[in-house]
């Protein structure tokens, strides 16, 4: 551990985060009495070669509107006004830019890039140094983002510092911020916050991250925008911006996966019409996989199946807009049968025992116990410009969620029927207007609603009930010069009230109100000569959940029994954090993100050192706590491009935590982590097919969890550290026209034998063995505007 800090601490001396983005410009566009009619056209090309660059995405942040570029490099905005706007461009393995134009007649503006010597950064470098949030942040787009295709939301977010997850068994991963998970991170899925039943360790969240084209990571307090129980972070998954371009595009993705042999196929088929400013789009993928296996042995039933649908229908005009999406995600999931035991005896001997007593061959069949989760997602936006000032949005969203639970043993009557059966229902509404005034104040306020109904049937864990949220917030930025200042407020009501059974008797109705405030407020510096400083205070406040009030009984997934407290109070947290950037260098880039949280009534799941015995068997035993607590560490990233074709990319995460209300370590905090990688980009040189190619290696270590005792870990101690030896290759084959991206990646290339101390699943079997990831994607033209 010495010589893991004494390495962070040199990379620290020369570090900070890369990349900002361009500040939007303060003039407005008019768009009163003026020519509307106007069209904004042109290429977008190489700098150096002037090739075009198809695929690239120009983006117009005073429209809202995107545009892709077409196999020629050409794109076009139509029925534009009068005005000055400023376009994005971005293209994976060149460095975004922004261009500011004044615009009085229709005009044709080529727009070129330059190619990017930090290709691996984890936020594209732009021409400008300033971001647009002095709150530490992380992002996933491009090529790094194609470099976790076939892989869950949860596993792709760990490619940033300071995000982890919770895993049960090896097809569940739930992300973990700072430390911390659950309720206390909140996920805007295309805008909406994703509402299921995300209180539990095995529930991963039910997205199709195959959809997203940027998985953004807000970390540290962030409830003034998006709801007061971001107390760890907020995690964005943005689709692509609806194609503004008449003409039809899409692409074909095939993944196939060596361990558990998974097979997936996504499709995407969008486009314009062209008469009408009507866009829509359409998405699907399918999975399937058998079981994992491990060096040593087969993992029994741990196969899934998901399917994902998704669908948006927008209507798009200067003055106004309207959009419609509905997605429909389902997934069957096996869990590891021998985490679910007959008698004590035999699951002390399991734990003792070091691997599982049922292994069998591999197989695609799933069996009991297994999950079948099933959840729908409708959303129906509109939007209203305010004038020459801003804008007024409303978002309503309706979300079904249902989860059937089924146990290892066949009960009485029917082999059908789930041993539980969860169903909730929720309303969500938002009414928000962004604003740009002439004082160089830009921000939002806003009014928020949450109704949720759950009900359940069989054995109960969490029992029914109905909340109600009601939120107003506010937010505001000044920008003058170098130097943004940003502060926000927020107020949220939530009344709960619950149906519960004492001892499967009584009928108990009590309700519950909490009132919570929200806060934040922020800095950000452009000093020159590569640096940018940011810091922000946040102070956020989370009511406890129906499962920590009230959970008496198997929670599943886990095979764990868990035990709430009805008595509990919101959670308080006070975060700050500071985040040094070094960007826009031709060799090294980077950041270095520090935060302190103190959290006071913080819930956590204390492990119970006396084992369960249920009617169901014996179970570990759990049950929720209430101690203030403190969460501190640091983010690192780096990027050294060694030569023009030669990158080294370096992240770390170290987080600490704390009861300090008993002087006792926290557990289920993530131990201390170190990825690098390092890429060689290959040139194209004569009249090969190939373009972008590349080979990276690298690999992961991490540490055994030192803070840990028995009281944190009663039933086995931490496992020890270790390291996982990766690599990844691709290209993009040309067929006249026609490119397909392949590429390949290897994960524990050395066929390691070690358990990840996130496992709820570690006491009965190890990590999943050596695993290639085979990729191919088809890029779709098949209809564009001459």
């Amino acid at each position: 551990m010495q010589k893991l800090l004494c390495l962070l601490s040199l990379f620290i001396v020369a570090q900070p985060l890369v990349a900002q983005q361009h500040l939007p410009s303060q003039e407005a566009v008019n768009s009163a009495n003026q020519d509307c009619g106007l069209t904004i056209s042109g290429k977008v090309l190489d700098h150096d070669t002037r090739a075009p660059l198809p695929g690239a995405t120009i983006y117009i942040p005073q429209l809202d509107r995107a545009a892709i570029a077409d196999a020629y490099g050409n794109y076009h905005f139509h029925h534009v006004c009068q005005g000055t706007y400023t376009l994005k461009v971005s293209f994976i393995g060149y460095t975004s830019e922004a261009y500011s134009y004044k615009i009085t007649t229709s005009s044709v503006r080529d727009l070129q890039l330059h190619t990017d010597v930090a290709m691996l950064s984890s936020v594209n470098i732009i021409s400008t140094k300033m971001t647009d949030d002095a709150q530490a942040t992380g992002a996933l787009s491009g090529k790094e983002l194609a470099q976790t295709r076939g892989l869950s939301l949860g596993k792709s977010l760990e490619k940033l510092p300071g995000v982890s997850s919770f895993q049960t068994g090896p097809n569940v991963a739930k992300p973990v911020i700072h430390g911390m998970s659950g309720n206390r991170v909140l996920i805007l899925n295309n805008g909406v916050r994703h509402e299921a039943q995300q209180w539990g360790d095995e529930h991963a969240p039910e997205i199709d991250a195959l959809a997203a084209t940027e998985l953004k990571v807000v970390k540290g307090a962030a409830g003034v925008r998006y709801g007061s129980d971001a107390i760890a972070g907020t995690i964005l998954v943005n689709p692509s911006p609806m194609p503004d371009t008449a003409g039809i595009g899409g692409s074909i993705s095939l993944i196939g996966n060596t361990n558990g042999r998974m097979g997936t196929i996504a499709g995407l088929l969008q486009g314009k019409l062209q008469e009408q400013p009507i866009s829509w789009r359409l998405h699907t993928s399918v999975k399937k996989a058998g079981d994992s296996h491990t060096p040593e042995y087969n993992l029994k039933n741990t196969g899934f199946e998901e399917q994902n649908l998704a669908g948006t229908l927008a209507y798009n005009k200067e003055q106004f807009g309207t959009e419609a999406y509905y997605s429909l995600f389902h997934s069957k999931i096996g869990l590891l049968t021998s985490a679910h035991i007959g008698n004590i005896t035999d699951l002390r001997n399991a734990i003792l025992r070091g691997r599982p007593e049922e292994t069998g061959s591999f197989s695609y069949a799933i069996d009991r116990p297994y999950q079948d989760i099933t959840h729908h997602l409708l959303k129906l936006k509109g939007h209203h410009t305010t004038g020459d000032i801003g804008k007024l949005l409303f978002t309503y969203a309706f979300q079904k969620n249902i989860r059937d639970e089924f146990d290892k043993d066949v009960p009485d009557g029917d082999p059908e029927r789930p041993e539980l059966h969860l169903d909730l229902l929720t309303h969500t509404t938002e009414l928000v207007w962004e604003h740009q005034l002439p004082a160089a104040i830009s921000g939002s306020m806003g009014f928020s609603t949450i109704w949720q109904d759950n009900t359940y049937e069989g054995r109960m864990f969490v029992p029914f009930y109905r909340s109600f949220t009601a939120g107003a917030f506010a937010e505001e930025k000044w920008r003058q010069d170098n130097l943004q200042l940003e502060a926000g407020l927020r107020y949220d009501f939530k009344n709960m009230d619950v149906k519960v059974l004492e001892n499967n008797r009584n009928l108990l109705k009590p309700s519950y109100t909490f009132h919570n405030f929200s806060g934040s407020a922020g800095a950000l510096l452009d000093a020159g000569y590569h640096f940018t400083f940011g810091t922000n205070v946040g102070f956020a406040s989370r009511s406890p959940h129906a499962n920590e009030l009230f959970a008496d009984g198997v929670h599943h997934g886990t095979g764990a029994y868990e035990k709430g407290d009805p008595t509990m109070t919101s959670e308080h947290a006070l975060n700050t954090n500071a985040t040094i950037n070094y960007h826009t260098n031709p060799r090294l880039n980077g950041s270095i993100s520090l935060y302190y949280n103190t959290i006071y009534n913080y819930i956590y799941l204390q492990p119970d050192p006396e084992i369960k015995e249920s009617v169901n068997g014996p179970y570990l035993a759990y049950n929720y706590r209430q101690a203030d607590a403190a969460f501190y560490g640091t983010d690192i990233n780096l990027t050294y491009a060694l030569s023009e074709q030669l990158t080294l990319d370096t992240k770390a995460a170290i987080v600490r935590a704390y009861n300090t209300q008993e002087d006792q370590y926290l557990p289920n905090i993530p131990a201390d982590r170190l990825n690098a990688e390092l890429q060689y980009a290959f040139e194209k040189t004569g009249k090969t097919n190939f373009s972008d190619s590349f080979l990276s290696v690298g690999g992961l270590f991490v540490a055994r969890q030192d803070r840990s005792d028995k009281q944190t870990d009663p039933h086995q101690n931490a496992p020890d550290g270790y390291f996982l030896l990766q690599a990844e290759a691709g290209t993009t084959l040309y067929f006249g026209k026609q490119p397909v991206v392949l590429s390949v990646s290897g994960n524990n290339l050395l066929n390691t034998v070690y358990r990840d101390y996130q496992n709820r699943l570690r006491f009965f079997a190890a990590e999943t063995a050596r695993m290639l990831m085979f990729r191919i994607n088809l890029p779709l033209y098949l209809k564009t505007e001459s």
